[in-house]
């Protein structure tokens, strides 16, 4: 249905998934501020999706802000900058938040911000593809929806096949995120110029807009904004979660169904998160590393929720301190999203490039209710985005038959949690289909090993 003259359109969701309070009031309205620059940042020289990266630098050298500090040792790795400048302190081993420890450095800052890059105005309609890649990898540039996948491999990979679709994520399907709404509304002539820039390395010539019927706001922006823009379309999708995750995002907002095993390329789509987009536009225009993002702080236990710029490698505790501390010493940690993000222990854990939130919640009795045995209400089944069956997956992995799970297609779970927030009996479905999916990975491995492979 054709809500406004060819620029918006009104399309379906996908089907599943469940319909969750969003809690997003916290920070919807609140503009992005820039956190006090941090004494001292921890950079993981490890990224998820990412092979670990060789250092060029060593303990007592000092660097500038955007120095490079790491260089690919592979296709799929990146770049890694320093987000301060002052001296290297330490290189070893430090807290992470989804490898719970990696090879990384500590920076104590010299308070000057000293820049090691030349940056200035770029543009970027006199360059190459080849030469727009090579910028994008220069400047570290990484899918920032939460991946954390190479964006230049990404786009190498995708320019292999037949794309006419680029398609931005503006979904934040997550309940408490704000970050992705706050960008596209304060920096959208920024994102525009990106989404530009992308369609020239893709060859696409059409660019669609994907965002939630619950962002009203920011539907009117893009809809004043790309008013006069012939190759971009407005798609509105229905609020539901994980309307995000790539194939229920590309076959809600262009009907496409991506295959078992299967990228969004393999069906001439392209999808990348409107913060990815953002950052390839500073890489490009504006000659800058990929050493800061925008993250939400928020939840109820925390003084003051924002949304925040911070340097990559700053710490949690100066991230808490920024925002008016905590209001409880009874509190979980998330970093991401509360569907799929990771609860963490640590106030020394360091905002990494794949951080798109840190979520303070009150500690709730209710959050460790026990486990029951299953009545088979199929609740699971009719929720699960993927039409995969939870609940018999859920038997195999306790009696640990780790063969049979291949039958079930568990590879195309994609932990998004709805089956386990829908149970009635409190069965840690998420956990134990990733406790299933690693079993089956390492078991794989193994044989692989056996056979000389």
């Amino acid at each position: 249905m054709i809500i406004t003259q060819r620029r918006v359109i009104l399309s379906k969701t996908f089907e599943g998934g469940v319909l969750l309070p969003d809690n997003k009031y916290l920070t919807r309205n609140i503009p992005i501020d820039a956190i006090s620059l941090p004494s001292k940042v921890i950079i993981p020289f490890t990224f998820y999706g990412c092979k670990e990266c060789k250092p060029i630098v060593k303990e007592g050298d000092e660097v500038c802000t955007g120095q490079v500090l790491c260089e690919p040792q592979e296709h799929i790795s990146v770049f890694i900058h320093s987000s301060i400048s002052g001296v290297i302190k330490k290189i070893g081993e430090f807290p992470h938040p989804i490898f719970k420890k990696s090879y990384g450095a500590l920076i104590e800052s010299d308070g000057k911000d000293s820049k090691g890059y030349n940056g200035g105005e770029r543009n970027w309609q006199n360059l190459s593809k080849e030469e727009i890649l090579n910028i994008i990898k220069e400047a570290g540039v990484v899918g920032l929806g939460g991946a954390g996948f190479p964006t230049h491999a990404k786009l190498r990979i995708q320019n292999k096949k037949q794309v006419d679709a680029f398609l931005i994520n503006l979904i934040e399907c997550e309940p408490y995120i704000t970050v992705d709404e706050r960008l596209a509304i304060e920096r959208f002539s920024e994102i525009l110029s990106g989404i530009n820039i992308l369609l020239k390395v893709l060859e696409a010539k059409k660019a669609y807009i994907a965002v939630a019927d619950n962002k009203k706001e920011l539907i009117e922006h893009l809809k004043v904004n790309t008013s006069t823009n012939e190759n971009i379309e407005i798609i509105v999708l229905k609020h539901r979660y994980p309307q995000g995750e790539e194939k229920q995002l590309v076959k809600a907002a262009l009907g496409r169904i991506i295959p078992k095993g299967k990228l969004p390329c393999d069906v001439g789509v392209v999808v990348d998160n409107v913060q990815t987009v953002f950052a390839v536009f500073e890489a490009v225009c504006c000659k800058k590393p990929f050493y800061e993002r925008v993250i939400t702080v928020t939840g109820q236990a925390i003084k003051q929720p924002k949304n925040l710029l911070v340097r990559i490698g700053t710490r949690l505790q100066d991230v808490i301190d920024y925002c008016g501390g905590l209001q409880t010493d009874k509190l979980r940690v998330v970093f991401g999203g509360p569907m799929m993000g990771i609860t963490q222990d640590n106030l020394d854990m360091p905002i990494t490039k794949e951080t798109s939130a840190v979520i303070f919640m009150p500690f709730n009795k209710n959050d460790e209710l026990n486990e029951s045995s299953c009545i088979r209400c199929g609740a699971c089944v009719d929720v699960c985005p993927m039409g995969l069956l939870p609940l018999e997956m859920n038997k195999i992995i306790k009696s640990k038959k780790w063969d049979d799970l291949e039958a079930y297609n568990i590879s195309e779970c994609m932990l998004c949690g709805a089956c386990a927030y829908v149970c009635p009996v409190n069965i840690p479905l998420a956990a134990r289909m990733a406790l299933g999916k690693k079993a089956l990975t390492n078991m794989k491995k193994v044989k692989l090993k056996k056979d000389g492979r």
